[in-house]
């Protein structure tokens, strides 16, 4: 077996749920979870976010750390403590410039290149309010280079753009429904 079986049952119990009932959750057959839960068959992406998010912890962790139910009683927390204590890293490098802790649903971007860590620098020391302006600025400049055609391609109209993003917000929202207990 592999973390992610070992996991799945522990999630699992920490709900108690049997294995009928966790697959109904799922919206998979019995066996399909049976071997799933046992590590004969691949689990797909799309159960494995519904998986991490019964569980409440995050992907990285649930496919390669041991979870125990101790473990599974103190959810995984969107920010950082004030008062770090010894904190474990799980995923990601220096090279990729993002690290993932144990404990934590995000990762955390890091830089060890000088210019990032220079505009980083200046970027907290603003107020708040001018940040956000920053922030929408950034935004703004990202989407105009997103809708410029690709080789030739004809641009996407920006109502092309938000019926796109509607859709796909309405997905979001249909799957989160999906997962929910009753």
């Amino acid at each position: 077996m592999t973390y992610l079986s070992d996991n799945m049952k522990a999630i699992r119990n920490h709900l108690n749920c049997t294995q009928t009932a966790f697959a109904q959750v799922l919206e998979i057959g019995f066996r399909t979870y049976v071997r799933y839960e046992s590590g004969e068959r691949d689990v797909p992406a799309a159960i494995l976010v519904k998986i991490s998010r019964l569980g409440n912890v995050s992907l990285d962790r649930l496919l390669i750390t041991r979870l125990d139910k101790v473990e599974l009683e103190q959810p995984d927390t969107l920010t950082p403590p004030d008062k770090p204590k010894t904190l474990r890293v799980i995923g990601g490098s220096l090279h990729e410039g993002r690290l993932m802790f144990k404990g934590f649903r995000h990762d955390f971007l890091i830089t060890v290149n000088p210019r990032e860590k220079r505009i980083l620098n200046h970027f907290r020391k603003l107020s708040p309010r001018v940040r956000e302006k920053y922030l929408q600025d950034v935004e703004t400049l990202t989407q105009k280079k997103l809708k410029k055609p690709i080789n030739g391609q004809k641009p996407v109209s920006s109502k092309m753009l938000k019926r796109k993003n509607t859709s796909r917000l309405k997905k979001m929202a249909h799957s989160i429904k999906k997962i929910t207990l009753k």
